[in-house]
């Protein structure tokens, strides 16, 4: 059985989610910190010290992470390799996150301090709810953190041996399955909304009766084109003589269909070296890409011709 791959779009739209996460970010680091180093200290336990450091540092780099992510959008969506980068190394800081909370909460729960114990239940249900919140949108990711944080602490409480400590294993045991459960709802639902909004935004930019581009797609593909290389493009423009007479003489129907068969012919044509679009009646432009001399364009031009 292999893995469902995303489509790169979605993929990339996801992976630009993590980016949104700031906000809960801040919190969970100063959360961590401030819990971590109380415990520590009270324990007198440098291994919990360190945790907490390294958690700061890391919620720290994560923080910064996402700044950096945050410019990405400015200068396109990205490719998928561009968005696995992304990815990848906010997989390593959401990591060691979820590795110091397991630490400083599970030491807690070997600990008879009920306050302890507390302190370190509500860092934890804190920050597996924003994992489910936030992170959901890659699950590999936000199940790991969730295992991480969590499983420490249900062993160390499950050990402790008492009947209370016995419950309160159990009962994190649970809602780590609902946690892991919540995660893969939320990425179905959110994948889904992502792909109906780039299908509407295809829609947007495209003829509905040649299926070519419109004025606003050209714009688009230009502009993105543009700025992701810089190099020169060609740009045709022509439309079609005697088309007014076709629809008065034949209807508009046949009129609709003889404007179906050029951006046909269209698309045959250009494959992947131009983009074709419909800007308004029979007016069509041609953005021939990879442009290295007049001679390239003017071949094309009477290809299309």
């Amino acid at each position: 059985m292999t893995a469902r791959v995303e489509p790169d779009d979605i993929y990339v739209a996801l992976v630009a989610e993590l980016a949104r996460t700031a906000v809960p970010t801040g919190i969970m680091g100063i959360t961590l910190v401030g819990v971590g180093l109380f415990i520590a200290r009270t324990l007198q336990d440098p291994m919990l010290l360190a945790a907490a450091v390294i958690g700061g540092v890391a919620s720290l780099g994560k923080l910064t992470l996402i700044t950096l992510q945050g410019y990405r959008p400015a200068r396109g969506a990205g490719t998928r390799a561009e968005a696995r980068v992304w990815d990848r190394a906010h997989l390593l800081v959401t990591v060691v996150v979820a590795s110091c909370i397991g630490t400083v909460a599970g030491s807690a729960f070997l600990q008879p301090d009920v306050e302890m114990q507390m302190l370190a239940t509500g860092l934890l249900f804190g920050y597996c709810s924003g994992v489910v919140t936030h992170l959901s949108v890659r699950p590999g990711m936000a199940i790991a953190a969730l295992l991480l944080a969590a499983l420490p602490a249900i062993v160390t409480a499950g050990w402790n041996g008492s009947m209370s400590h016995g419950i309160l294993a159990t009962m994190f045991g649970l809602f780590l399955l609902g946690a892991v459960q919540g995660v893969f709802t939320a990425h179905r639902n959110t994948a889904r909304q992502i792909a109906l909004r780039l299908d509407m935004a295809a829609l947007a930019g495209r003829d509905a009766l040649t299926g070519l581009a419109n004025r606003l797609g050209l714009h688009d593909a230009f502009r993105d084109r543009h700025q992701s290389s810089g190099e020169a493009v060609a740009v045709h423009c022509f439309d079609l003589d005697g088309f007014k007479a076709v629809n008065d003489r034949y209807g508009h129907a046949v009129g609709d269909a003889l404007l179906q068969e050029v951006g046909l012919r269209l698309r045959g044509l250009l494959g992947a070296s131009a983009l074709a679009a419909r800007t308004g009646g029979d007016e069509f432009v041609v953005l021939q890409h990879a442009v290295h001399d007049a001679e390239t364009a003017e071949v094309l031009a009477r290809e299309i011709v």
